[in-house]
């Protein structure tokens, strides 16, 4: 019988972290059945892949594309960059469980996405949504303990009853029975930020019950509490038994650009007492989330309408914008000082310019205090706003993708398919680049990284620690998610103010067998699967 496909001629990066090995690369249905040079057989079909490298599909350790896979299932901005697989349910958040119509997380999610249709409620019924949908890559689903805690308490600020807690626990269970990979917390977003740590312990502890799943962890901070929010991520894992993701890993703000060093140490430290810890980052000096998180975590409890309710009435507004100062006047977020002129619009669909300009910015252009155009944006946009807020230090973003524990997770609010004129908004560049920057700038251009560890971390590192036995690696027998792509041309073409530019080098990419890139002409079809965790 004859191969499906026959990759010949390329350099195999197999994803172990070891050297290229010129080989040819045979698929049958849905697995790598031989890996070897100079392979004998017919196929029906062949790629001439001499001059590129052949590597497994890579895995984004860190999505937020659940709130859009069913309106753009096809992952288009991410599948190709050649990623093959995205773990979502980050930072606290997963669509379910939810109540019928969504409640409270629906109105929360609005920045994300206002298309989808919350007709499930369990976090097993979400899921088969997620199968129902014609994926093109695959999904890891982790599910989110800000939305635990607002399936049983809502955004209420304060410890959870005896009940509540135990109802957590049940929903928690429910998820990982039902196929999640873990738990995750945002613990500088509402509701999570109002969570103790002996809540999340308890969690964890229900966790610990299934070996190999993960507690994924936006910690409490990542200025100037970096290294006591490390520790409490330390404290979870010891103390409930779990292996721990710190995500996205960096130290904000130029006052804490030092602390990396530290961080990267206390991560060590933790190792060599045996604590299962390592991290993800993305290889950008700005980060993004929704423009609301900038505001007092007070401002949140009860909710998205609540909080639309406060910012305009005047008593409490003037209560939000003399609380959220420092003693200079300096606005202070969650990681420190904020800079208007580094707070770029990322997406605001509703108020006309707004997109594409800082604060400072929008602020000069209506002659108001910065502090005033967040929130008359916020209230004008019904808080669906995101921002991109440059925070790191080029060097630290280096060091860390250096750290042989540090894997690649794009962090990605949304997601696009289709032409790219026909893209809206200007989200971080990420979304459509990131893969391709570690390949084109950290490794050709830099030389931070050898093509061998970038894939590494990219593939085989990264399966290993979600535990997929049968991908990250090129191997017979491996799920056939691979990629081709040029060295000499791979990179990314997005840019703050200009997005939505799909990469180039990116020639091939194959989703459990299927061919969705083909000589870099993307052709969508439902190749995915949601994964099912090994334990």
């Amino acid at each position: 019988m004859p191969f499906d496909w026959l990759i010949r001629g390329g350099d195999v990066l197999d994803g172990t972290g070891g050297p290229a090995v010129r080989a040819d690369v045979a698929v049958e249905g849905e697995r790598v059945v031989a890996v070897a040079p100079g392979l004998a057989g017919e196929a029906r079909q062949v790629v001439d892949a001499r001059g590129a490298f052949v590597a497994p599909g890579f895995i984004d350790m860190h999505a937020h594309s659940d709130f859009s896979l069913l309106a753009v299932p096809s992952a288009e901005a991410k599948v190709r960059q050649g990623v093959t697989t995205e773990v979502t349910g980050m930072c606290g958040f997963s669509p379910a469980p939810a109540p019928p119509g969504g409640g409270l997380l629906r109105e929360w999610a609005a920045f994300l996405s206002t298309a989808l249709a919350w007709d499930w409620t369990s976090f097993g019924s979400w899921l088969d949504r997620l199968r129902q949908a014609g994926l093109t890559a695959n999904v890891v689903p982790f599910v989110g303990h800000g939305t635990l805690r607002i399936a049983t308490m809502g955004f209420a600020q304060r410890p959870p009853t005896a009940d509540e807690q135990r109802r957590m626990a049940a929903l928690l269970a429910d998820a990982l029975d039902a196929g999640a990979f873990g738990l995750s917390t945002g613990l500088i977003y509402a509701p999570s930020v109002y969570a103790e740590t002996a809540e999340l312990v308890a969690l964890a502890r229900v966790m610990a019950a299934r070996p190999g799943r993960l507690y994924a962890s936006h910690i409490r901070g990542e200025g100037p509490t970096l290294e006591r929010a490390i520790a409490e991520a330390i404290e979870i894992g010891e103390q409930g038994g779990v292996p721990v993701q710190v995500s996205h890993l960096k130290a904000c703000l130029k006052a804490n650009w030092p602390k990396m060093g530290e961080a990267l140490r206390m991560l060590d430290d933790a190792r060599r007492r045996r604590v299962d810890i390592a991290a993800d980052m993305y290889p950008y000096t700005a980060g993004s989330t929704t423009l609301a998180s900038l505001l007092p975590p007070w401002v949140h409890d009860g909710g998205a309408t609540t909080l639309l309710r406060r910012l305009a009435d005047p008593v409490t507004r003037r209560r939000v914008l003399d609380e959220g100062r420092g003693p200079e006047g300096e606005w202070l977020g969650a990681n420190g000082p904020v800079a208007w002129s580094d707070v770029l619009i990322a997406e605001c669909p509703t108020v006309p310019g707004a997109e594409g300009r800082t604060l400072a910015e929008v602020a000069a252009a209506r002659q108001i205090e910065p502090a005033h155009a967040m929130v008359d944006l916020l209230l004008e946009a019904g808080g669906r706003v995101s921002m991109i807020h440059f925070l790191m230090l080029d060097t630290n973003v280096a060091r860390g993708l250096q750290y042989p524990h540090v894997t690649i997770g794009s962090d990605n609010l949304g997601l696009c398919g289709g032409p790219e004129e026909a893209h809206v908004g200007k989200p971080h560049p990420r979304q459509h680049g990131c893969f391709a920057k570690i390949l084109g700038t950290y490794v050709r251009e830099q030389g931070t990284l050898s093509w061998a560890e970038a894939v590494h971390k990219m593939t085989g590192q990264s399966a290993a620690r979600l535990g997929l036995r049968d991908r990250g690696v090129v191997r017979p027998g491996a799920a056939a998610d691979l990629v081709v792509f040029d060295p000499e041309t791979v990179a990314d073409r997005a840019t703050y103010q200009d997005p939505h530019r799909y990469p180039s080098g990116i020639r091939w990419v194959w989703v459990n067998g299927g061919a969705v890139v083909e000589e870099g002409r993307f052709h969508p079809r439902p190749t995915g699967r949601v994964l099912t965790p090994a334990h």
